[in-house]
């Protein structure tokens, strides 16, 4: 974005830019039952998403820390026991977050989880206002981590915050796990973390430091690997979205190294997956009135991508130490990592063998960058960017021969048009990703196939000009998506399927008399508009609107035939639910 600007346009910049630089989820506490609507007029923080649905089992409920204060940089740490009652199995764990910083001026500030070293939530804050104390609750499907929960472990939590004379907001936290005995889904047998210290915290990746991980010590009968990546942009990376390439950084006012940024996931240096990176924008972003109440989509609970590592299973069983790694293409400044691997072992074989049978992914993905200039003050920047490869391998495990095979598309669009003049800086940004991944497993029994389809489109319009009145305008809309389609099929019988679509969309105009002075924001106004289905018959629908800091409107069930179905079932150990990261490939269940 913009960083500067001369003559009578440098009001609004400045006004923007001086609000900070970098986002959890409302809702009450677990339930059975969909959860209950936002309250109207609600001015703090709001989402439309629902409560994680739980079992009618009675829950034991495990604190980890309660009002906490987040004032400065010391990580705040706590211990872990499993709960005494609820020794497992769990048909369920969940983890629920509550937040909340004091009204004044504060930074939105990254917030991230750890236990026994591993990450289990990442995200950022709601910023306050000079009258306004935002509170808001964070719930998360912690069942695909119960391994590391069945032991006790040390825990930190990590959120630097600033409080002096000018940062004011003091950010206070707590936190507990909820335990739901019953049926257990097959989780992993074994969690383990990639950070940067063993107690837990973030690592970074820079153009001094490409890749980032650990050389990892691992068991020999491992037959299923996934991966949990994130990758949060920060400082000159954190709007690497409105980015272009160096030649015309300048001319634009903009970042460079051009508008795309991708996750690449490495085994002993060798390329061995992809995680698109989300464009996050946090509740500082460009403006954070268009982000009150409603922030943007997963701004305040990031969701991580779940990488399919098993086709390498074999080559990690074979007893060395291995080096796993990650980068970010084209990074400028730095992204924030965190990667978990979740790993399913053969209870009836010590060692497992087999081999990695093909790779066709390779290190430096595609791009390529269009500049056109359509006038004297407009200009067009194009990125594009498309992989398409295939990773397959086999483990001989002590029911026989499982191959797996992994073929994943990532295409990326971005197109950026300019308008530059002595009364208009306009910028819109029109981007795309889009991810199909399908895995097909065979040796178990019929074929089991699943398909994944993820999009996150990105629209910005950010319009700052001189009306024919003479005064100075600050237009800005965006509409951000986050929608995933999932099925699940062996042989010729669909086990599952379903559908989620986020999004947000958000406006506001800055008005300026004639002096520059801010006179009036107006309108401003935010949307959310959350929808899930599956196969299983369930289906969620909530559509809320605000004015102002305002929430006025909320609709549920709209999409969903005038009533909401979203319920806990056992079926839903299958791997179905929204908030599901995504285990659909190991629904084989080994």
């Amino acid at each position: 974005m913009r960083l500067c600007l001369s003559g009578p346009l440098r009001t609004a910049a400045v006004l923007l830019f001086s609000f900070g630089l970098a986002g959890a989820v409302c809702a009450a506490g677990a339930s059975s039952d969909v959860s209950s609507s936002p309250p109207l007029g609600e001015t703090g923080a709001v989402t439309a998403l629902p409560d994680v649905p739980t079992p009618p089992t009675r829950p034991c409920v495990v604190p980890l820390f309660s009002d906490v204060q987040f004032a400065n940089f010391t990580p705040k740490t706590f211990d872990y026991a499993p709960p005494a009652r609820c020794r497992g199995p769990w048909a369920r764990v969940v983890l629920v977050m509550d937040w909340s910083v004091t009204a004044g001026r504060q930074f939105d500030r990254t917030a991230s989880l750890w236990l026994g070293g591993v990450n289990v939530y990442f995200g950022t804050t709601q910023e306050p206002s000079s009258n306004i104390s935002p509170h808001w609750q964070v719930q998360r499907d912690l069942t695909d981590y119960s391994a590391l929960l069945r032991h006790p472990q040390s825990g930190r939590t990590i959120l630097g915050n600033v409080v002096n004379g000018t940062y004011t907001g003091v950010i206070h936290g707590s936190a507990k796990l909820v335990f739901y005995p019953g049926p257990a889904p097959r989780v992993p047998d074994m969690i383990v973390p990639l950070s940067s210290n063993p107690d837990g915290d973030t690592m970074s990746v820079s153009p001094g430091t490409p890749q980032v991980g650990r050389t990892l010590d691992l068991p020999r009968n491992m037959v299923a690997i996934y991966m949990d990546v994130y990758a949060q942009s920060q400082a000159s990376d954190e709007f690497w979205q409105f980015c272009v390439p160096d030649a015309v950084a300048d001319k634009l006012y903009s970042c460079g190294g051009s508008g795309f940024r991708q996750t690449m996931v490495y085994i002993d240096g060798q390329p061995a997956g992809v995680a698109p990176v989300y464009p996050w924008i946090y509740t500082g972003g460009v403006s954070p009135a268009l982000w009150r109440p409603i922030p943007g989509v997963q701004t305040l609970d990031f969701r991580p991508f779940r990488v399919n590592l098993t086709p390498f299973a074999a080559q990690l069983d074979d007893g060395q130490p291995h080096a796993v790694t990650l980068g970010v293409t084209n990074t400028g400044n730095h992204f924030s990592m965190a990667a978990n691997l979740l790993i399913y072992r053969d209870p009836a074989r010590k060692v497992v063998t087999g081999a990695l049978t093909r790779n066709t992914l390779e290190a430096d993905p595609a791009q390529q960058d269009d500049i056109e200039t359509l006038s004297d003050t407009q200009t067009r920047v194009s990125t594009n960017s498309t992989r398409d490869f295939s990773v397959a391998g086999y483990v001989m495990t002590s029911r026989g021969r499982v191959d797996t095979q992994v073929h994943q598309k990532v295409d990326f669009s971005s197109v950026q048009d300019f308008t530059i003049s002595d009364t208009q800086f306009r910028q819109t940004l029109d981007q795309h990703t889009k991810v199909h991944v399908t895995t097909r497993v065979d040796g178990l029994g019929p074929a089991h196939v699943t398909t994944r389809e993820i999009a996150f489109p990105l629209y910005f319009d950010y319009n700052d000009y001189v009306g024919s009145d003479g005064l100075e305008r600050l237009a800005m809309q965006v509409d951000q998506s986050f929608d995933r389609t999932r099925r699940s099929q062996q042989g010729q019988h669909v086990v599952f399927s379903d559908h989620l679509h986020n999004e947000v969309t958000p406006s506001v105009q800055y008005n300026f008399d004639a002096s520059g002075n801010l006179a009036s924001v107006s309108p401003w106004t935010g949307a959310q508009h959350v929808h899930y289905d599956n196969s299983l018959g369930q289906c969620f629908d909530r559509r809320l609107t605000s004015d102002t800091y305002d929430l006025l409107d909320v609709t549920d069930g709209e999409g969903c035939g005038g009533h909401n179905r979203y319920r806990w079932t056992p079926l839903m150990n299958l791997g179905g639910g929204f908030f599901t990261i995504g285990n659909e490939d190991a629904l084989w269940r080994w």
